[in-house]
């Protein structure tokens, strides 16, 4: 039987994780793979949102775009944050996560045939998505530093090209790009008629002196620039499905016939969670945030003692993405890892072609215990090998 998806890669870490499942129930299981923090949403907020479920609200739809007051904080956060300026009302629609805006994204904007633009190593469901619409992912490798090279951005826009997208700051690499470079795709897409789509989810995850640029904090390209956001990361959230999409009113009124078919809305009872976060909770976050920092400080130490893996340190998110001197097959590799020290960790390769010799090592859900545990067991696997 023929289907539309035999062009689409199978989700790879549910794959992944029915390979752990012998290991999992181990008390020595160590999970590198997941991208999720290890905090929880603040316990006020979640103590808050306890006095709401007897209401029948949290129980019901909310507006297809979202709940408005949780788009009024928004627009407020997005203002504070990065200088982006938009209407809570015709500019921003909640969504079930980020996966769902850029899905819905693609969709709205993307015809069969046309092309994206995507700096590789990239984080798989945008190209999936991509594939999903009928659409050509063009992979654009970066930089031995991750940073993206314009020229060969350039280069690859043609008449097919509908849109670049770019994700800073990065999964899986943890850069974060420049201003100057992300300025110069906002002009090329200005010049081609493109848009640019931008995958902020990371945002707030920034450290050692490194700033994130939204391209919407453009007054002159608005109606070219299409931002995503998530709650997942910096809030904790992953389980609740809420993030965002914000783009011209134009945009927005043709993304609501996508996301009015597919999911009608965003979890209502996320949502609401969301909003208390956004209104009381925020110091709460941003000391989760600073605890990540010591994390990363910690496995940045600890990676460098590895002689076997290269490994070019970024300033953003809780990923490790280091370079396995030698290896030509990083998912084989990491089913060795898992078979000889019971920790799961992710291929490059999944992450695209430029992503291959590549580990992506996720740091957020561990203690600084566990991070010296999993430093200690790379070490003697790669001494081993």
């Amino acid at each position: 039987m023929k289907y539309r998806t035999d062009r689409i890669m199978a989700p790879p870490i549910p794959k992944l994780i029915e390979a752990a499942k012998r290991y999992v129930s181990s008390p020595e299981f160590l999970n590198l793979g997941p991208g999720i923090p290890g905090h929880i949403p603040p316990t006020d907020s979640l103590k808050a949102f306890g006095n709401t479920l007897l209401h029948p609200a949290t129980h019901r739809y909310t507006f297809e775009q979202g709940n408005l007051e949780l788009r009024e904080e928004l627009a407020i956060y997005l203002r504070q944050n990065w200088n982006v300026q938009v209407d809570p009302e015709n500019e921003i629609s909640i969504t079930a996560g980020a996966n769902a805006a850029f899905a819905g994204a693609i969709f709205t904007v993307l015809s069969p045939g046309e092309k994206v633009v995507i700096p590789s190593p990239f984080y798989f469901n945008s190209v999936m998505a991509v594939r999903l619409a009928g659409g050509e992912a063009a992979e654009i490798p970066v930089g031995s530093d991750f940073q993206v090279c314009y020229d060969q951005i350039e280069s690859a826009v043609d008449k097919n090209t509908r849109a670049i997208f770019i994700n800073t700051p990065n999964n899986p690499t943890g850069a974060v790009y420049s201003r100057e470079i992300v300025d110069s795709l906002v002009d090329l897409c200005i010049d081609k008629d493109l848009f640019l789509i931008s995958d902020e989810t990371y945002g707030r995850l920034v450290y050692e002196g490194a700033t994130h640029y939204s391209p919407r904090s453009r007054s002159d390209a608005h109606e070219r620039i299409i931002s995503l956001g998530s709650f997942s990361k910096d809030f904790g959230m992953s389980g609740w499905r809420v993030g965002y999409v914000v783009g011209s009113d134009e945009f927005i009124q043709e993304f609501m016939k996508v996301q009015d078919t597919v999911t009608i809305c965003a979890p209502t009872p996320g949502q609401m969670l969301a909003l208390d976060i956004l209104k009381h909770s925020l110091d709460e976050i941003q000391e989760e945030i600073d605890r990540l920092s010591l994390l990363r400080d910690l496995a940045y130490l600890r990676i460098s003692e590895i002689p076997a893996l290269e490994t070019a340190r970024t300033p953003a998110t809780f990923y490790i993405f280091p370079r396995v001197n030698g290896c030509t097959d990083s998912r084989r590799l990491v089913l060795d890892i898992l078979r000889e020290t019971k920790m799961l960790i992710l291929p490059g390769s999944i992450f695209g072609e430029a992503g291959e010799s590549h580990l992506r090592i996720s740091i957020g859900p561990l203690t600084p215990e566990a991070v010296d545990e999993a430093f200690d067991r790379l070490s003697a696997y790669f001494r081993n090998h």
